[in-house]
């Protein structure tokens, strides 16, 4: 028999989304799920909805929880989720219904711990294809840290993945951590990990503009800070001899710098004070 996939979704006010979600879950070809559904104190109507997908399908379990952000909702997940695998999937996006069944044939097949797989950046009116064919079936550890720290191929995200639990062991996401938290978990989780890659564009990645990323926030250049803090301590400890890591952990700093420059120090409502605070984030050792 299968084994059983818990496949956790974080839900914060996402009425608009929620049910392709759902329903993309629901309506997989790999059968053997637990549904997670962790309603993070959310105001509209997604706790209803959330309610109404449990009398449908026995397979999900609804958790109702006290706001604590998203890192909250996953490891609230995790404590209840029961399946040999999990999967992480966010509340606006959506995945192609052979999703689990591709990823857990390559576990199996391949005896890996975590599978990965490429993906769709949806737009309201367009679909870009990323991450197919750059990369070996068979990942090896050292190819999967490096590959997390270079924050353009994906595979710091936590969703696109399948991951057994047994991996993810004490290992939680930093409930301080507004910004780059999935990163530091999967690049914990990674250590000893053995992975493989689905060369398919089975996860559909909503493109966001109200994201944490985009949307302008007075204090966003200190929540990237202690982001990137979190990763130069981690990478510190586990990777001190290792130049390539540490080199790739530059390019980690530096994607985020410009991310700082492009969406806080020249977003419309910041463009008066770009270049003084452009200046201050390029002082910051």
């Amino acid at each position: 028999m299968k084994k059983k996939v818990s496949v956790i979704v974080p839900i914060y006010n996402v009425e608009k989304y929620l049910k392709c979600c759902v329903d993309s879950i629901i309506n997989q070809t790999y059968k053997n799920l637990e549904i997670i559904l962790v309603d993070d104190g959310s105001t509209d109507n997604s706790p209803k909805i959330c309610d109404e997908y449990k009398n449908i399908d026995d397979r999900i379990v609804v958790i109702h929880k006290k706001n604590g952000g998203v890192s909250s909702a996953r490891n609230d997940g995790i404590k209840k989720a029961k399946g040999i695998y999990i999967s992480f999937v966010d509340s606006d996006d959506w995945i192609d219904e052979n999703y689990i069944s591709d990823l857990y044939n390559s576990s199996l097949n391949n005896n890996t711990d975590i599978v990965c797989c490429g993906y769709k950046r949806v737009y309201e009116n367009k679909s870009e294809i990323i991450n197919i064919n750059r990369f070996n079936e068979i990942i090896d550890n050292t190819e999967l840290v490096n590959n997390i720290l270079n924050v353009q191929t994906g595979f710091g995200f936590c969703h696109m993945k399948l991951i057994k639990k047994e991996l993810i062991g004490n290992v939680h996401f930093s409930e301080k951590l507004v910004v780059g938290e999935d990163a530091l978990f999967i690049i914990q989780i990674s250590n000893k990990a053995t992975a493989s890659f689905v060369n398919k564009p089975l996860y559909n990645y909503r493109f966001n503009h109200e994201s944490v990323v985009r949307k302008y926030d007075p204090n966003y250049p200190n929540k990237y800070l202690v982001s990137m803090q979190e990763m130069n301590e981690y990478v510190d400890n586990k990777y001190e001899n290792d130049e390539t890591i540490k080199n790739n952990f530059y390019n980690y700093v530096a994607y985020h710098i410009l991310l700082i420059a492009v969406n806080y120090c020249f977003h419309p409502k910041n463009e008066k004070k770009g270049i003084k605070s452009l200046k201050q984030i390029l002082n910051n050792e």
